[in-house]
């Protein structure tokens, strides 16, 4: 990796979605290449900012940085890669970077540079130039082809309805137990002609994080294919979807071995061998999550009732997203398969209060889509999100009647995966509409319903 990183410029918004300039020593100039990712999502392909001197490079960077910072847009990104304290909006059009949270340059300590960047930056300008010129000495491997070999078969899950029918696969020793993760699925290669790249559920190429990456390529030999999930996370192993920007820790977490290179058919290979060869080659996901081991974690898991029992309390008590058992036995299917079953544990029913109606579309443009919902803080209608799956005909009709009386406000039971951090349903499907009398619309509070305080909500106008 080209110690070539000369400048940097970086933040998070309340959202948790991400956005950097990076600064490079190139040949006999300067590049600013800009990047911007989901919350758990990778990076996006550079986009080339300026190139030429360093003042005219810094002016370009630092001009389109500061629109990014600025106050009243819808996405501001002002928290520091590393976490701390939102800062200030970031100054416009300067010639050289400033001491400032969202920054670092060459010569300074490495603290407002994200972790994974600093294998990549210079210690000095001396050292930008070598390493620059080393970079144009060494082969890269050839390019990917427009369709790779890799990254086609994709398992998937069945679902466990029940907390009851999931609590069997506790005791059940033909079962793994896995916990399941909160973030983007991808299957993360290093194929045999040294390429690391990063393929999601559709088989397509996807931008792989930088460090996650490098720890690839140092961590495993060519012609291994790991299954995971790209997450982002706090130190407590909360989700972005739940905490926005405090999650700064970006990990691909694998579950699964698809290709070792001393295998001549690992995804034949029975789950616990294909899981076992995993725990030789990578570190646990535990909690506290740490920022600065490798950027390849694997999946936690558990054989025997006690550790999955075990499994089970520490994921719950934590309030984690869930578990996959898994056959102990299977093979890797390739397609869907009810040998891995999942159990979301966060699946919880709620009434809510009807706010507003919006048409549908395609089989639903003759009625309501989507009704939006909220919840009470006193006796005030704040908004958690719209609802569109769920309802069956009848309740669609039920809508429309009422949106074209101009009335609301009935309460309705809904299922959600919780809200996030700003408030809205996560998953939400429509249950039933409750008869009218039987709770009052001011019952529905958010104490009592999503069992916390609002932090996020709308007021509804």
């Amino acid at each position: 990796m080209p110690q070539n990183l000369v400048g940097f410029l970086g933040g998070i918004a309340a959202s948790g979605a991400r956005y950097k300039i990076e600064i490079r020593f190139v040949g006999d100039g300067y590049e600013a290449h800009s990047f911007n990712a989901g919350g758990s999502g990778a990076w996006t392909k550079p986009t080339l900012v300026k190139s030429g001197p360093w003042s005219v490079v810094i002016k370009a960077a630092s001009s389109k940085f500061a629109e990014k910072t600025r106050p009243g847009r819808d996405r501001i990104y002002t928290q520091p890669m590393n976490g701390g304290p939102n800062a200030g909006p970031f100054p416009k059009a300067v010639s050289d970077l400033p001491s400032h949270p969202l920054c670092w340059q060459i010569g300074e300590g490495n603290e407002r540079l994200p972790y994974e960047l600093h294998a990549e930056a210079s210690p000095s300008w001396n050292a930008a130039w070598a390493s620059d010129a080393a970079v144009e000495a060494v082969p890269a491997p050839p390019p990917l082809p427009a369709t790779p070999d890799l990254g086609h078969l994709v398992m998937l899950c069945e679902t466990i309805p029940t907390l009851a029918a999931f609590q069997a696969y506790l005791t059940d020793d033909r079962w793994l137990l896995t916990e399941k993760m909160e973030g983007d699925r991808g299957q993360l290669h290093h194929d045999r002609e040294g390429r690391v790249y990063l393929t999601n559920r559709s088989g397509e190429v996807v931008n792989c994080p930088p460090h996650i990456e490098t720890a690839m390529r140092a961590g495993t030999m060519p012609g291994t294919s790991l299954d995971g999930e790209v997450i982002s996370v706090d130190e407590a192993g909360r989700a972005q979807l739940y905490v926005g920007g405090k999650a700064t820790i970006q990990l691909f977490v694998a579950f699964d071995l698809l290709h070792y290179p001393s295998c001549h058919d690992a995804m034949g290979m029975p789950q616990i061998e294909r899981l076992n060869i995993l725990d030789g080659l990578l570190i646990p996901f535990q909690v506290p999550v740490d920022r600065y081991a490798s950027g390849l974690r694997l999946v936690r898991w558990a054989q025997g009732t006690q550790a999955k029992q075990r499994l089970y309390r520490e994921v719950r008590d934590r309030e984690g997203e869930g578990w996959v058992a898994r056959a102990t036995y299977a093979y890797y299917a390739g397609k869907r398969s009810d040998n891995w079953m999942r159990y979301r544990d966060r699946l919880a029913t709620l009434d809510v209060v009807v706010c507003d109606y919006k048409r549908g579309t395609g089989k639903f443009r003759d009625t309501v889509g989507a009704v939006q919902v909220g919840l009470y803080e006193g006796q005030t209608l704040y908004s958690i999100g719209w609802v569109g799956s769920g309802w069956d005909d009848a309740q669609r009709a039920a809508f429309w009647d009422a949106w074209q009386a101009g009335t609301a406000g009935q309460v309705v039971t809904v299922q959600s995966f919780g809200l996030s951090f700003r408030d809205q349903v996560i998953r939400p499907s429509g249950v039933a509409i409750r008869t009218p009398g039987d709770k009052r619309p001011v019952e529905c509070q958010f104490q009592s319903e999503a069992k916390r305080a609002r932090v996020n909500a709308p007021k509804v106008q």
